[in-house]
């Protein structure tokens, strides 16, 4: 993802630093070795960016929102672990390297999975022993547990997976039911990101509400565009492999330039539903720098 913007720029760096730090105050033991290969393996992190995003455009700052975006790319990385997973996906590569099954072993893997998804919950609770931490109220990390505990759960990430295996290799499925796939597998996920920003960030409950449904329809055309990347080696992933696999894929049921389309109408309804926010200029050209991605 080719960021233009120097302050999105600025704001990966903050993150990345912050995330350094949590893996080698939570992962530096031999026994968390998959752990730390996971979150060390380079990625976007789009979902923490957005969530720091957010908060700025709802007029924060970004210091109480980096344990939220941490806890988000924890739960992230370990959906990507168990998506990889012989009995899901059963991917070998990821991010240009082996998949976590495939450089240790299922089962390590698979606990490696767990921890992430718990540990993603316990840092949201807080310790107390980070500054930013001391700048969240309860009542906002309780609604930001809330929030992300919806979005990986049966209502959400869980049942976008669900559907997903449900409909693979089967016939009868239309766009209806693609959408509602990555509407839960993707876009609840960065409606989460985009809700507990806008929460970090002070938002009444109504933003938060908005912000979320952003987020929704941001994840709906980052799918779309994922699934035309994916007959491309620059993903880092095997090319093709959902199309191979007989999985229902927006290519599936539309041409590339269909799908190209499509995503950037749904990018164009993300856009309009954040301009009323008090800075969104930010999260606009990181919007368009997701749309604009070649892998």
């Amino acid at each position: 993802m080719s960021i233009v913007n120097p302050h999105i720029d600025a704001l990966k760096r903050l993150f990345e630093g912050h995330l350094a730090v949590q893996v080698a105050r939570r992962y530096g033991g031999a026994e968390a070795e998959v752990q730390r290969y996971v979150l060390n393996n380079g990625g976007k992190h789009v979902r923490p960016l957005l969530c720091l995003l957010t908060a700025e455009a709802v007029g924060g700052d970004v210091t109480p929102a980096l344990g939220a975006a941490t806890a988000l790319e924890l739960v992230h990385t370990y959906s990507l672990v168990h998506d990889d997973l012989p009995c899901m996906d059963d991917d070998d590569t990821r991010r240009g390297k082996a998949t976590a099954h495939k450089a240790f072993s299922e089962a390590q893997a698979l606990l490696a999975g767990d921890a992430l998804l718990t540990d993603a919950f316990a840092l949201l609770a807080g310790s107390g022993s980070d500054a930013e931490e001391q700048l969240l109220a309860s009542s906002r990390r309780l609604a930001m547990i809330r929030e992300l505990a919806r979005a990986a759960g049966s209502e959400g990430m869980v049942l976008g997976q669900y559907l997903d295996l449900h409909w693979t290799s089967r016939k009868g499925a239309g766009l209806a039911e693609l959408n509602r796939i990555h509407r839960h597998k993707t876009g609840d996920l960065l409606g989460a990101s985009a809700a507990m920003g806008a929460i970090a960030g002070g938002a009444p409950a109504d933003i938060v509400d908005h912000c979320r449904r952003f987020g929704q329809l941001l994840g709906i055309a980052f799918q779309v565009l994922d699934d035309v990347l994916d007959e491309s080696a620059a993903t880092g992933k095997s090319p093709g492999k959902d199309r191979q696999a007989g999985k229902l894929t927006y290519l599936a049921l539309m041409s590339p330039e269909e799908a190209r389309a499509e995503a950037a109408a749904y990018t164009r309804q993300a856009i309009e539903s954040v301009q009323g926010l008090k800075s969104s200029r930010t999260l606009i050209d990181f919007i368009l720098s997701l749309l604009g991605r070649t892998h």
